[in-house]
């Protein structure tokens, strides 16, 4: 189905009716328009100066009005850009199809900055269709993969792909020009990023990059840069990151771009983050955050910039400051709503769990869990991970598709003048072969999907570090195998004493091998149970135990500390010794309630001597 509706885009395009013939006065205008992509800032004081001059609504002059409304854009001035956008759109002639299409086009792209996605979606749309009347292929690729990348802000892949792929095939087979094909690269380089396949996103945006740079064309070349910077990042080539986001800052620099001025510090501010350079991102992020009254950022930006904020915080163990950024990232998702607010949301929950638990507020931190559930609940059809198992496993037939479809190309225009097949036996071979090859396609396109699935599935419910059961996956155990059953089951929270001491005296390599060695010995001493286990946060564990009552469970996890004190872990021969609060689920009380009394068990053990288990 997804083939049928691709070979659909591309009969589109490739129709006669939509071939490519705009006029010499828009060739001459696309000049123009390359000229201020080069000197942005100098075209801003010329266009300005000539409107203020010369005030007739020729094509020539309001085509002038859209080019500094899209140039104030870039350079941050939304409020300029918005006045010029809206001042210049009733003068438009609803006969100039292609001039209307043009000003659909940019101000889509304003109106995403603006947080109005619904409203860029029905602007692009318009562009698309006005640029189909005007016969202007080139300006149909340009509206086209727009529409690709503002897909991906409402997490529609499967479109955004074929937009993307059918503008490829078209720009291919077609005479288009190296500035087109910066915006096809620059949506391949977006939707691989989204996907997390990061050698093709690193191979498209560096072909954008090479085009922009061989052209000097800056207020593409920013953008495209922002992708590379981005992609590096989170590819976790952070050396490569960091040197794209000092680049995109000097370049900033030299043409007084302010927002670009935001992105770069925010860029490596998280760069610093992944490098657990706590304080560095901090200054970052202030720098960061210092251009944010004079720019008009999209609320998606600000909320990942106020959520790397708590991250730092989180991470220095003041969590009162990172809940102050957090209440305001929560205050901005509530201000607008689009289908990414689902995954911006589930982030912040996740950091505001993290910053009461080290409060040791853990009812509010349950509640925050607990909403975070829900909400993946919500997402579970819809959530970038769903869909990019789907990606995943169509990402090779998809690009054979591409592949075939050029090839097929070629070879109708090196056989043009043979014959076609005559006789019966031969066409039936044909589809023999055609049939087979569909067969087999189809067989690994299953196998594919089902294995990224289960995949996905494993990652979402592991820890990272220690290869262990994640919280999530525990809660939903408790919640759909005991709870909802009304079993009788015992739980255990473990906390390594000292554990703060071991990072601090050997490094944090050797408390993460600490942390995989407890997690082995925890795996081998319930290998025989029904019990189950899972990294909690940090150095807690929680152990659940089917069919326990609370004096068997107290004695099965002191069996447990035993087993723990007697053991090395690391290379360095470190011994440990774990605390424990055990408590028994009794019929009628929530799992809150259950894992706050075991909490409180814990915090007994603690203040009385540590390595012991109390119940």
């Amino acid at each position: 189905m997804r083939l049928i509706k691709f070979l659909v885009i591309c009969v589109c395009w490739f129709n006669p009716m939509y071939t490519y013939g705009s006029t010499d006065l828009y060739e001459e205008l696309i000049r123009v328009e390359q000229q201020a992509l080069v000197e942005p800032i100098q075209y801003i004081t010329i266009l300005s100066s000539e409107q203020s001059v010369d005030k007739s609504p020729t094509s020539k002059n309001l085509f002038y009005k859209v080019l500094l409304a899209r140039l104030y854009s870039f350079h941050g001035d939304v409020t300029l850009a918005k006045l010029t956008f809206d001042s210049v759109f009733p003068q438009l002639p609803e006969t100039d199809t292609w001039l209307r299409g043009y000003w659909m086009l940019y101000r889509s792209n304003l109106s995403l900055g603006e947080g109005k996605l619904p409203q860029a979606l029905k602007q692009i749309d318009q562009a698309i269709a006005l640029f189909v009347r005007s016969n202007d292929l080139k300006m149909q690729i340009r509206a086209r993969t727009t529409k690709a990348i503002l897909l991906l802000w409402q997490e529609d892949y499967k479109l955004s792909i074929e937009l993307l792929e059918a503008a490829y095939l078209a720009s291919k087979t077609s005479q288009i020009p190296n500035s087109t094909m910066n915006y096809v690269y620059t949506g391949f380089a977006a939707y691989y990023t989204s996907m997390s396949i990061f050698d093709q996103a690193i191979k498209f945006a560096e072909l954008a990059k090479d085009n922009v740079v061989n052209n000097g064309d800056v207020v593409n070349g920013l953008p495209i840069i922002s992708v590379l910077c981005s992609t590096y990042e989170r590819a976790q080539q952070l050396d490569l990151a960091n040197a794209c986001y000092e680049q995109m800052i000097d370049l900033s620099v030299t043409v007084k771009v302010p927002r670009y001025l935001f992105w770069g510090p925010a860029g490596k501010a998280s760069v610093a983050i992944k490098q657990q350079d706590y304080s560095t991102a901090l200054k970052l992020l202030y720098l960061a955050k210092s251009y944010l009254p004079d720019l008009a950022i999209n609320p998606a930006h600000v909320v990942a910039l106020y959520n790397n904020f708590a991250k730092s915080f989180i991470a220095l163990n003041q969590p009162a400051q990172a809940l102050e950024y957090l209440a305001r990232s929560e205050e901005l998702l509530n201000q607008y709503q689009r289908p990414l607010n689902n995954r911006y949301k589930r982030n912040t929950l996740l950091l505001k769990a993290k910053s009461q638990e080290i409060q040791k507020d853990f009812v509010a931190a349950n509640e925050s869990l607990w909403l975070f559930i829900d909400l993946v609940e919500e997402a579970k059809l819809s959530t970038q991970q769903k869909l990019e198992q789907e990606a995943r496993s169509k990402f090779e037939s998809t690009q054979q598709e591409i592949k075939l479809q050029l090839a097929e190309e070629k070879l109708k225009n090196q056989q043009i003048e043979l014959e076609r097949l005559e006789k019966d036996a031969q066409l039936q071979t044909a589809y023999s072969i055609i049939g087979f090859l569909a067969f087999v396609s189809i067989s690994i396109f299953t196998f594919n999907q089902h294995k990224a699935f289960r995949k996905s599935q494993y990652r979402a419910n592991t820890d990272v570090l220690t290869g262990a059961p994640n919280r999530r996956y525990i809660l939903d155990f408790v919640l759909k195998k005991l709870l909802e059953r009304e079993k009788l089951f015992a739980v255990a929270i473990l906390d390594i004493d000292h554990f703060k001491h071991v990072n601090d005296k050997y490094g944090h390599d050797i408390g993460d091998q600490a942390l995989i060695g407890f997690t082995q010995t925890l795996n081998e001493y319930l290998s025989d149970t029904d019990c189950k286990f899972a990294r909690f946060g940090g150095e807690e564990f929680l152990v659940v135990m089917p069919g326990y009552d609370i004096t068997k469970a107290k004695a099965f996890i002191t069996g447990l500390c035993d087993l723990i004190r007697a053991t090395s872990y690391t290379e360095e021969t470190i011994s440990l010794t774990s605390s424990a609060g055990v408590s028994q689920y009794i019929k009628g009380i929530q799992l809150n309630a259950i894992l706050k009394q075991a909490d409180e068990k814990l915090y007994e053990a603690k203040n009385t001597g540590r390595d012991k288990v109390c119940s």
